[in-house]
């Protein structure tokens, strides 16, 4: 038949779809399955990638929260020995025991030697206007205690990183089920003769498939490795 011919009349009172137009949509529908079929591939494997980045973080950040704890623990050891040890180098500072107070300093963290020795070089016993302790000298630190900030702030850094990872995993598999869904929509075209029918199942597949891709293009994409 022509092209021009008009179309074919169902029993049903709707019109059905001319060859010719049958094949272009046909056509449509195939090139739409397929866009949809990447689409969701594409989509799982990126899910996939995302969620194993999620899990190494993870892994990461729970080790170095862990060995963050292990050194705020030896920090406040250490804290609690440097109290304990000031105490007894005070009494002696007091009582004129030079002798017993090196073999303490002897003993001491170098950290606190050192903080002890400027505490005791700015004559506490006679300068009232003398640091009350040793332990708000500059000279005084706790290398354990700095240790475990640091490793808190990289095991946060690696817990927001599995977040991302994890928020962008479900991004991905929000997009498979998008793709599917277009693969279906697109799928049904042929079963049926109606133009209608025909016409806005190809809409609604192209808006589907338009709208996952749309938002594919956005996202960050993850790598082997």
């Amino acid at each position: 038949p022509d092209a021009m011919d008009p179309p074919e009349t169902a029993s049903n009172g709707q019109s059905k779809t001319h060859p010719r137009r049958e094949r272009v949509s046909n056509r449509l529908a195939l090139w739409l399955m397929a866009l949809a079929t990447l689409g969701s591939s594409w989509s799982g494997y990126q899910a996939s990638l995302w969620d194993g980045r999620q899990s190494f973080a993870l892994a990461d950040a729970s080790a170095l929260g862990r060995e963050a704890n292990e050194k705020e623990i030896i920090a406040y050891q250490q804290r609690t020995l440097d109290a304990s040890l000031f105490v007894e180098y005070t009494r002696n500072l007091t009582e004129g025991k030079t002798r017993l107070n090196d073999f303490f300093l002897a003993r001491m963290r170098p950290d606190f030697r050192q903080a002890i020795q400027a505490w005791t070089a700015t004559n506490p016993l006679e300068d009232p206007a003398a640091p009350a302790t040793p332990f708000v000298m500059p000279q005084y630190r706790v290398q354990a205690e700095i240790d475990s900030k640091e490793l808190s702030i990289r095991s946060q850094a690696l817990y927001d990183q599995a977040r991302k990872a994890n928020l962008t995993s479900d991004v991905y598999t929000l997009l498979t089920v998008l793709y599917t869904a277009g693969l279906f929509l697109a799928g049904l075209v042929g079963g049926f003769e109606q133009r209608r029918s025909r016409r806005t199942l190809l809409l609604l597949s192209l808006a589907v498939v338009l709208l996952a891709t749309f938002r594919l293009v956005w996202l960050p994409v993850a790598s082997l490795g």
